[in-house]
């Protein structure tokens, strides 16, 4: 037979018996992560049970470590006595097994702790056997080493109202090595997860830790009558069951039928109900449902018979009515109230298809085997995303003979392609329909889980933060006719987690498990990014500069992450005043000039309104530096003020890059640049280095020489940056830049660009170029270089060029030149058009509108979203950027994620890593724009701070990921540790494009209006960011977008584009030739 056992095991009077005696009690069946050699065989030899045994097996604690258990009060209520030895003797035969798991996958057995070693703040616990989340610790212990707990006993763990506290347990680290661990004082978890023996225990109710469970939760979806009412309501296929319940069950089932599911009610003690039951049965067997089943299947659910404790499955044949009844009579009476006896339709498998014999050796010797008729199962395991939505993690088959009921643990996993190859099902084309087939199906069935637990109050789902975050779906294909249909027979976690555990992978990350269709990192997503959203509540975040309309969605996902916003901005009336907890108006915010003033004042204001921040960051071009000197002021994470002047001057930062060459060293050597211009930055002397070393730092700052380490509040217009044409400097470094406020601040505001030894040197990605501030400059940059081919001048800088403001935004004012003269004329144009703040706020102009002039490369356009923390890449995100309308450079069209092969979004993220650690950005989110061409990437520009305009929706929406938090919690010192920091499997496809008013005005006065887009928006037609207000739909020489249109599409990129180059055609914003969105999004591979 091939209809499957919730527990994995064949109905056995001895095991019965057993479980009876010792209800709670889990005896190990099978070796821990693989397939029994023999159905007979007890793995571990720890517990061998018989009918003879009088009292629980006498083992001592002496086999641990030597650590002494802690004598904690326990939630689930052990004491002393019987319990508490139960519980001591389950601690060791749960750490037993954990060892002959480690083992059995080739890692170390566990060890005490050593001294000295660290952790985070993060703690992903686990109550329970170490066998279904194995996969999971060892992950999240790669990722977060020391910060994955086990712990095998519930008095490990204590209550601290509203907090949920670890006292003992085992902590995975990297390379898979474990260590018994006691804290004292405690650890605070921030995300729990349970399993048998303890995944009923009531763990989380009292507390507002964050859970992916409860002991309600897995009673409720441990009873498989509820769950089939409820998969059957949304259209979910399972077997067709007739189900005798003595009431009340959950939820309040009532009699009558859903779907293919009827609930009978009992009535207890009246035996004239007994008649009518049995008419109810024999109808069933004599059902239309039940014609194409010659078996049926009894078991119980419900009450004690929930999750893996559910009786194991009885085959009966149908036609033996007499047999049928007499197991359902035998049943019935020892029902307790919540029970219920569960009669269903045996449903046969896919049977194999027709295939071609070949002659095999067996055939010339005439020993040819007979072949067993095969059948398969799948186990789909999904999880929840921070977005709520559903996630496969992985999809695998177990394969057996079709007369032999099949189970968790008796086979090792495949593909579902491999499955279908030796089934003889060959056509691709029926592998994929039946992967998404059952792929959706799963999906489906967390769908349900989710809707059904948004309804329920916390003291149903067992606590605040109470929540199912992954579920196990155990399913078969059938025939319905011609048909197939997927049935779904239960739901599984802890046994589909650990049948599917990476048989090769050891849930290492880098590591193959060689299974097809599942996603590294989807499993651990959710937790870590739960727990640090956690870390954050009520944290408090200083934000300097509110940004305009396009920055608006900040202050409401602060509120949601339970931030507290302080604010400063110029304007007084701001609309993000009344949506923060405190607010600070400074009318000459825009002048950076001042910008020390500024920094002075805005720290009195703190400390005058006891004002303690735990964090600052801006998302607004103007103010980096600004909050910069603030975070330098207060000791507070983020980058210092002398790496964010060199990513804020576009010119500055490739010349800094340029002058930057690989010491043997750790750290950069600023050398003298071909041109003649010296950057000055970080100019190691090897005589300066040795005083150093012997006479120490001064005040714990490294002492360098140069504009790096100027004031920034002694700038001003004339002479910002003046170095940019070999002009001399002679600005001290000042007290404010070579001290800090405290010990804090001398870790994270030192300046020190590290050298990648294993990469080529951040020069490499530099671009020549020069910083423009007269028409000499660029005389003198296009002159006494030679005669290149063609005649051509070559200077410091060849045409063509591109010239763009210095300290701009938003592409305003860019322009590719082709020589002298139309640079010379394009420089007195913005002259005369953008020269103060109130020509165009918001795009820089408070700095100056002094211009840079690059060399133009050509390739595609890419920007590179980074998560960096203490230097380390944490999270890149990669998209690709269409061609732009020459000779402007506003953008046009985009898609994410990128179409570039895998090697080339790695040279990327590589590229964009290395130049924010070459100008010395090593905290923070940063938007890295650049160019791939024919020899490698090439540096656009740095942008200190988040990526705007679509980025920050399409990487929440594409890989689960808010870059909004993840700027947040860096500037709090909150690690914001991902799965993965590349490799983050992609939900769908976006494809958008840029809707500007020069071309666009008369669409979004008409077909395309604001509150149209919007409606399509709510209706999940289009992705619409808006990036400006509505009275802003005024056509000038200079511009912005308007706001951005997208599409996404769940399966491939193409898609996204020709939905919405269909869409644009209908919306009137598809405009040949003047704004042809065909060839924008031609370019898109």
């Amino acid at each position: 037979m091939a209809h499957y056992s919730g527990s994995g095991s064949p109905f056995c009077p001895l095991l019965s018996l057993n479980i009876h005696l010792f209800p709670h009690f889990t005896i190990p069946l099978t070796p821990s992560l693989s397939p029994s050699p023999s159905l007979n065989r007890y793995p571990f030899n720890i517990y061998v049970m018989s009918l003879h045994t009088s009292c629980l097996p006498q083992l001592s604690l002496s086999s641990l470590p030597t650590t002494v258990v802690p004598s904690l009060s326990s939630p689930g209520g052990c004491a002393t006595g019987g319990p508490r030895l139960w519980s001591s003797n389950q601690e060791v035969a749960l750490f037993q097994t954990l060892q002959e798991a480690l083992r059995e996958i080739d890692l170390p057995e566990t060890q005490d702790l050593p001294q000295g070693m660290s952790h985070s703040e993060l703690c992903v616990c686990v109550l329970g056997s170490p066998l279904p989340y194995l996969s999971l610790l060892l992950e999240a212990g790669q990722r977060s080493p020391g910060d994955a707990l086990l712990c095998l006993s519930p008095s490990w763990l204590s209550h601290s109202s509203p907090s949920l506290l670890v006292h003992k347990a085992v902590t995975f680290d990297l390379g898979g090595r474990t260590f018994l661990s006691n804290f004292n004082p405690p650890r605070k978890v921030t995300y729990f997860l349970s399993c048998d023996p303890w995944a009923e225990e009531e763990v989380t109710r009292e507390t507002d830790c964050p859970s992916g469970g409860s002991g309600a939760l897995c009673r409720f979806w441990g009873d498989v009558l509820t769950t089939r009412v409820l998969l059957q309501k949304a259209k979910i296929h399972c077997p067709p069951t007739l189900a005798l319940l003595l009431p009340p069950g959950q939820m309040g089932l009532e009699e009558g039928r859903t779907g293919g599911v009827e609930v009978v009610h009992l009535e207890k003690g009246v035996e004239g109900g007994m008649n009518s039951v049995r008419n109810k049965v024999d109808s069933f067997l004599e059902s239309e449902d039940m014609k194409g089943s010659e078996s049926v299947v009894l078991r119980r659910s419900g009450g004690t018979f929930v999750g893996e404790a559910t009786s194991p499955p009885v085959y009966l044949s149908r036609n033996n009515r007499d047999e049928v009844w007499a197991k359902v009579g035998y049943l019935l009476p020892q029902l307790l109230p919540g029970e219920a006896v569960l009669l269903e339709a045996y449903c046969s498998p896919l049977k194999p298809g027709p295939r071609v014999e070949d002659r095999t050796w067996e055939q010339y010797t005439d020993c040819r085997p007979q072949v067993p008729d095969l059948s398969f199962r799948l186990c789909a395991i999904v999880s929840r995303s921070p977005l709520d939505l559903p996630l496969l993690y992985k999809l695998v088959c177990r394969v057996g003979v079709s007369d032999t009921p099949l189970s968790h643990s008796h086979s090792l996993s495949q593909s579902l392609e491999t499955t279908l190859l030796e089934c003889g099902f060959t056509d691709p084309t029926m592998a994929t329909s039946l992967h998404r087939l059952a792929t959706d199906t799963a999906l489906s069935c967390l769908r349900v889980v989710m809707e059904t637990e948004s309804s329920m109050s916390a003291e149903l789902r067992g606590g605040a933060g109470a929540q199912t975050d992954m579920i196990g779906v155990d399913l078969l294909f059938t025939m319905d006719g011609y048909i197939i249909i997927p049935v779904v027979l239960g739901l599984h976690p802890s046994l589909c987690l650990r049948s599917s555990f990476p048989e090769q992978g050891m849930g290492l990350e880098g590591c193959d498990s060689g299974i097809e269709g599942w996603s590294r990192g989807t499993l651990l997503l959710t937790p870590l990014l739960r727990s640090q959203y956690y870390l954050m509540q009520e944290k408090t975040v200083l934000v300097v500069g509110a940004g305009g309309h396009s920055k608006k969605f900040i202050w409401g996902a602060a509120k949601k992450y339970k931030l507290k916003i302080l604010l400063v901005d110029c304007d007084p009336a701001h609309f993000a005043s009344q949506l923060v907890d405190h607010f600070l108006p400074l009318p000459d915010l825009p002048d950076h000039r001042r910008d020390d003033q500024h920094c002075s004042r805005i720290c009195d204001w703190l400390l005058s309104s006891g004002l303690r921040p735990d964090g600052c960051v801006c998302f607004w071009d103007d103010c980096v530096v600004l909050t910069s000197l603030v975070c330098d002021r207060l000791g507070l994470r983020g980058p210092p003020p002398e790496a964010i002047c060199i990513a804020k001057e576009k010119s500055r930062t490739h010349r800094h890059l340029l002058g930057l060459r690989k010491s043997t060293g750790t750290n950069l050597t600023s050398v003298e640049q071909p041109s003649g211009q010296a950057d000055g930055l970080v100019e190691f002397r090897e005589g300066e280095r040795r005083g150093r070393q012997q006479n120490g730092m001064v005040n714990g700052m490294v002492n360098m020489e140069g504009d790096s380490m100027r004031a920034m509040a002694d700038f001003d217009r004339g002479d910002l940056f003046n170095e940019a044409m070999g002009k001399p400097d002679t600005t001290a470094p000042t007290s404010s830049s070579a001290s800090a406020s405290s010990s804090f601040s001398l870790s994270f505001c030192t300046f020190r660009p590290s050298a990648p030894l294993l990469s080529p040197s951040p020069s490499s990605y530099a671009v020549p170029c020069i910083h423009v501030e007269s028409a000499l400059d660029l005389e003198k940059a296009a002159s006494g270089g030679g005669e290149g081919p063609g005649g051509a001048s070559v200077g410091v800088v060849r045409f063509p060029a591109v010239m763009k403001l210095e300290y701009g935004a938003g592409a305003v004012g860019v322009r590719k030149v082709g020589s002298l003269g139309e640079s010379l004329a394009h420089f007195e144009r913005i002259g005369g058009d953008l020269r103060e703040e109130t020509d165009y706020p918001g795009i820089g102009l408070g700095w100056g509108n002094a211009m840079t002039l690059m060399e133009y490369v050509g390739g595609t356009e890419h920007d590179v979203d980074v998560v960096l923390f203490e230097g380390r890449l944490e999270g890149a995100f990669v998209s690709d950027n269409g061609p732009t309308r020459a000779p402007a450079f506003t953008e046009t069209a985009s898609q994410m994620p990128s179409g570039l092969a895998p090697d080339k979004r790695a040279q990327l993220i590589r590229a964009a890593h290395h130049a924010c650690l070459g100008c010395g950005l090593q905290d923070g989110v940063f938007n890295v724009e650049l160019k791939m061409t024919e020899v490698g990437p090439r540096l656009i520009e740095i942008n200190a701070r988040m990526g705007g305009f679509y980025l920050r929706d399409w990487i929440q929406q594409l890989y689960g990921v808010d870059i909004l938090m993840a700027a947040f919690m860096v500037s709090c010192g909150v690690r914001p540790c991902l799965p993965s920091a590349t490799a983050l499997p992609a939900r769908g496809h976006f494809a958008g494009v840029m809707v500007v008013v020069s071309q666009h005005l008369q669409a979004l006065r008409s077909t395309a209006s604001p509150e149209r887009l919007r409606g399509l928006h709510q209706d999940g037609a289009l992705w619409l960011n808006e990036l400006a207000e509505e009275d802003e739909l005024i056509s000038g020489e200079y511009e912005e977008p308007f706001c951005n249109v997208g599409v996404r599409d769940a399966h491939n990129s193409a898609n996204a584009r020709q939905r919405l180059l269909a869409l644009c055609q209908g919306l009137g914003l598809h405009c040949p030739p003047r704004y042809d969105l065909g060839y924008f999004l031609s370019h898109f591979h």
